[in-house]
């Protein structure tokens, strides 16, 4: 690891945009309409594209700018999901509350006490409808939770995240937390390394890290092993690791993923089921493929340059 200072900066989600900009074809590519709705870009019963490869290249390159760039976008509500999914396991791994003041979190064993957490509303019944008397009009914004709580059958863990909600089937939540008892959440990592074109340096925060074993927690809608063959975080976060002095060694990485279901109008309780994808780790081979790809993506920075206006990637005001 080089002590020079570094000329460009990189994380594992960044070297992700870049390899889906280099490698993803027309046939393979999604795209989303107004309303949000993913769609696959190639029509197998028609035979057709939506988008050309020429679009899908300058949609993605746009893409990639943007997240350079660090442009603010719209909340989503699958990757909000994902992040305060990962937020509920780490606190109850830690056995706190969360600590940050855009997420909201609460475990309930029944309406009564979702709404006591929630809205601090101490629930009677008139006519078994939820009546809070201290507060007028309370008791009518809480029926819809009334409800939706009614329909979830079970213990569940509430969060919400830029306007969504969603009730986590408690079980699923503990035993995610059970997986990783003892783990060292979010730790934050950072090494540099050498290139043709200059130092570069890598950082990130790590899901979970437990011994000589590094995890990264997925959720998705459906999953096929090997999704995550391609994501930078497996090569990156284990020589971040070994190359600051973190860890001596570094045997494998886990992408613990969780396929979720549920979370409608009909069924809003969101279950899962677990899957793992391991990868070995070795340094030597990880070491190289890691300054190929900054190599290659400094290349395209310098390209690029002109259309660059966030400063960081290039090592300034960091």
């Amino acid at each position: 690891m080089s002590k020079q200072q570094h000329k460009y900066a990189f994380y594992p989600t960044l070297l992700d945009a870049f390899t889906k900009y280099l490698t993803t074809s027309a046939e393979d590519f999604f795209y989303q309409d107004e309303e949000g709705k993913w769609h696959k870009n190639y029509s197998e019963t028609e035979g057709t594209f939506h988008f050309s490869q020429d679009e899908v290249d300058a949609l993605l390159l746009q893409e990639l700018l943007d997240k350079i760039n660090r442009k603010p976008f719209e909340p989503s509500e699958a990757a909000d999901k994902g992040t305060i999914f990962n937020e509920i396991v780490d606190c109850i791994i830690a056995k706190r509350d969360t600590q940050n003041n855009d997420y909201f979190i609460a475990s309930a064993n029944s309406f009564d006490e979702f709404a006591k957490k929630t809205f601090g509303a101490v629930v009677t019944y008139v006519d078994g409808k939820p009546h809070v008397a201290e507060e007028d009009g309370l008791g009518e914004m809480l029926q819809p939770y009334y409800d939706l709580v009614s329909k979830l059958g079970k213990p569940f863990i509430y969060g919400s995240i830029d306007g969504f909600e969603f009730y986590f089937d408690k079980q699923l939540c503990k035993s995610m937390a059970e997986y990783f008892d003892g783990a060292l959440s979010q730790h934050y990592t950072t090494a540099t390394i050498d290139t043709a074109y200059g130092v570069v340096k890598l950082y990130g925060y790590i899901d979970e890290l437990i011994r000589d074993k590094v995890y990264d927690i997925k959720t998705t809608k459906s999953y096929t092993f090997g999704n995550y063959q391609k994501y930078w975080q497996r090569h990156v976060y284990p020589y971040c690791l070994i190359e600051s002095g973190d860890c001596t060694d570094v045997k494998a990485f886990e992408f613990s993923v969780v396929q979720l279901k549920g979370g409608g109008p009909r069924s809003p309780l969101i279950t899962g089921d677990f899957y793992k994808e391991i990868y070995d780790y070795n340094h030597a081979q990880s070491t190289e493929i890691i300054r190929q790809q900054c190599e290659r993506f400094i290349e395209f920075l310098e390209e690029h340059r002109s259309e660059i206006t966030d400063t960081k990637i290039f090592g300034l005001s960091d």
